[in-house]
């Protein structure tokens, strides 16, 4: 006399194994940090969001000048942009950003289209200006020892 085969009960999925706990917790932190700097970067950028919707409605070279200016301020510190203009604030545009090429707004103003368009690239991909380069002429001088021959005659 056969008897049926007994099968034995699936594997449960609960309690989870340690390294699953492990992993889903890793993973938690992930899922946060990411979220986290996508969040700060979103709101780091919302000067240039604000500056590109005011763009839509600029109809001369002076009023993108102006949304620029205001987009420089948000961005830069308030000493570095607010005394430029003229040249200087072209010049300031363009080592920010090379792409953008904003000298046409003193040389020819009345091309608002590419104006806009180069406007828009500005705002979109500007970046901190470098660092000067340090002032050499006010770095210290080693002393020398004094059993050293002085190399100056």
């Amino acid at each position: 006399s056969l008897h049926d085969i007994i099968v034995p009960e699936p594997v449960s999925w609960w309690p989870l194994a340690p390294g699953v706990w492990v992993l889903l917790g890793v993973a938690t932190v992930v899922v946060l940090v990411l979220t986290w700097r996508a969040l700060r970067s979103w709101r780091a950028n919302a000067y240039r969001r604000a500056g590109l919707a005011l763009l839509t409605d600029a109809g001369t070279a002076h009023d993108i000048s102006v949304i620029l200016k205001r987009v420089a301020l948000a961005a830069f510190p308030r000493e570095q942009v607010a005394s430029l203009y003229g040249t200087e604030w072209i010049a300031f545009l363009n080592q920010t950003c090379p792409q953008a090429d904003l000298s046409s707004l003193l040389t020819d103003p009345s091309d608002g289209v590419a104006l806009r368009s180069r406007a828009r690239l500005w705002i979109t991909r500007h970046s901190k200006l470098p660092p000067p380069p340090p002032d050499l002429s006010r770095r210290r001088v080693a002393k020398t020892d004094p059993r050293t021959p002085n190399p100056e005659p």
